[in-house]
């Protein structure tokens, strides 16, 4: 808050994974994750000076990150890309078996994810991305810590049954 550049280092070490989590559970696996995050970071070192203390910093945090998010999605879905303007990726240099299991894998947790509703989503993503306690889930995300418990129970029987379809469709 005093503009220690150090200080400011350590608060982003600190909470990057939060804010990630935040950032991802509501946009999903969208190449726009990395770059809201740089805007949560800016908002946070903007605003630090105007920060109360009112809420944990935590929450403060996941606020911004949650807003921001928002209006990236928001602002995806008033922004169109000309076809003559999209890239394809290059393939990749190893074989096409390469990883193929692993990334069919990522594929079906991330549709799985996207079905679930996004509390339970943000509260898996934080426990398990952002690698935060249930306690810290429940301050972040403003909700008692029973409703935590519930959403990642949830989700994560969400989860299993649609990776469990999606096994057997494979099959």
């Amino acid at each position: 808050m005093q503009g220690n550049q150090k200080a400011f280092g350590e608060l982003l070490s600190r909470y990057h994974s939060t804010a990630y989590a935040v950032v991802r559970g509501v946009l999903g696996d969208s190449d726009d994750v990395e770059d809201v995050v740089q805007l949560v970071y800016v908002k946070i070192y903007k605003g630090l000076a105007s920060f109360r203390g009112d809420a944990r910093l935590s929450t403060w945090i996941y606020r911004i990150a949650r807003n921001e998010s928002i209006n990236a999605v928001k602002k995806r879905r008033l922004d169109t890309t000309p076809v003559e303007d999209v890239v394809l990726a290059a393939p990749s240099a190893a074989g096409p078996e390469a990883g193929l299991a692993q990334r069919e894998l990522s594929e079906q947790v991330e549709t799985a994810l996207e079905r679930l509703d996004e509390g339970q989503r943000m509260a898996i993503e934080l426990r398990y991305m952002g690698e935060r306690s249930y306690e810290e889930i429940a301050e972040t995300m403003g909700i008692p810590l029973g409703t935590v418990k519930t959403y990642i129970h949830r989700g994560k029987a969400q989860l299993k049954k649609v990776l469990e379809s999606a096994a057997l469709k494979d099959r």
